[in-house]
């Protein structure tokens, strides 16, 4: 089946060479300078956004431990005023965002809390391993949502470190995660506020907001505002693209290496029960599937996407009003931005 494979593709490409040297996107390749480039591209274009954004709009209260270490306070505080500016250009004037900073000794706080009790038992495991001396090196998303609450409608947005750390001893990955679970309170106010209800099952959540767009679109935003400067950005990518390959128990992390494999495993991503590892990868996956977005569409591309979310009824149909095509044009289009990402290494 490979040398039918290699074959084809061969003849395909003499093919095309006759009429012009155009080749199909399921065969081409990207260099080096032009991922490259599509990364620059995209960081300028998230950066820009955010530096015409005004945070001063936005009402921002902050719930910080007296645990919490003072240097990754004043770190993730910057963050949240820095997000805060590109979280402007998607929220109406005065809208209320809640920034949490909590450690280990907080646990019967986070189990009592109102908005934040409801994943409280997902983070005990973490708090066991800290105590042991085990695993300090990560921070844990806290809060992503806009959503109600005795309080009325509001942004949610926060993370847990261990009481000990310190900016030197947090792994790299760990300075994304507050503009990470901040960047989601814009998702959730363009997909959840209008309609007003909880959603009945995790089947149709993952029919408007995939977690590929969830999770990596996310990320893709993180990366951006974490970093300082374009070399920053594409380092923090060599880091976490590097993590990934070397993750074998993610599956899709080896089956990134054709667009035509890429395509299968972004329509598998497009639910969590699909597979096992879905969550996970959606991670990295989605976060180079919309970069590559932002850099062919503009950020004003991808923002239609955000806001149109309450406009169609389901992920699909929001591609093809804010893109212009369809799903399936789209894993197409930005396969080889993946591939060659897992083939760079960054």
């Amino acid at each position: 089946m490979r040398i039918i494979k290699y074959i084809k593709i061969i003849t395909l490409a003499l093919v095309f060479s006759l009429i012009g040297n155009v080749q199909p996107t399921a065969i081409a390749s990207t260099s080096k300078k032009t991922y490259e480039a599509t990364k620059i591209k995209a960081f300028n274009e998230i950066r820009n956004a955010t530096d015409r954004g005004n945070a001063q709009i936005l009402k921002l209260n902050y719930e910080i431990s007296a645990s919490f270490p003072s240097d990754l306070r004043k770190i993730y505080m910057a963050q949240a005023r820095y997000t805060s500016k590109l979280v402007s250009t998607f929220l109406p004037e005065n809208e209320v965002v809640n920034i949490y900073l909590y450690t280990e000794k907080d646990a019967s706080k986070i189990a009592r809390h109102e908005i934040l009790s409801r994943d409280a038992g997902s983070f005990q495991r973490w708090f066991d391993e800290w105590r042991q001396g085990k695993s300090q090196e990560h921070n844990l998303g806290l809060a992503a949502w806009y959503t109600q609450s005795s309080l009325g409608w509001q942004g949610h947005a926060g993370l847990i470190a261990y009481s000990g750390a310190n900016a030197k001893s947090m792994r790299r990955y760990a300075i994304q995660v507050l503009p990470h679970e901040y960047f989601h309170v814009v998702q959730d106010y363009y997909l959840n506020k209008e309609r007003d209800f909880s959603w009945p099952s995790y089947d149709l959540y993952a029919k408007y907001s995939p977690p590929t767009f969830r999770e990596g679109s996310a990320n893709t935003i993180s990366f951006a505002l974490a970093t300082k400067n374009v070399k920053e950005y594409l380092s923090l990518y060599r880091y976490f693209i590097g993590e990934k390959k070397s993750q074998k128990e993610v599956k899709f992390f080896e089956e990134m290496s054709s667009p035509a494999e890429v395509v299968t495993a972004l329509k598998l991503m497009e639910n969590n029960n699909n597979r096992q590892d879905v969550h996970e990868a959606s991670y990295a996956v989605g976060q180079l599937l919309y970069e590559w977005v932002i850099a062919e569409y503009g950020f004003d591309g991808y923002r239609k996407i955000i806001q149109n979310q309450i406009k169609v009824d389901s992920f699909a149909e929001n591609i093809q009003l804010s893109l212009g095509i369809s799903v399936d044009e789209l894993y197409n289009k930005a396969a080889p931005h993946l591939v060659a990402a897992f083939k760079y290494g960054y």
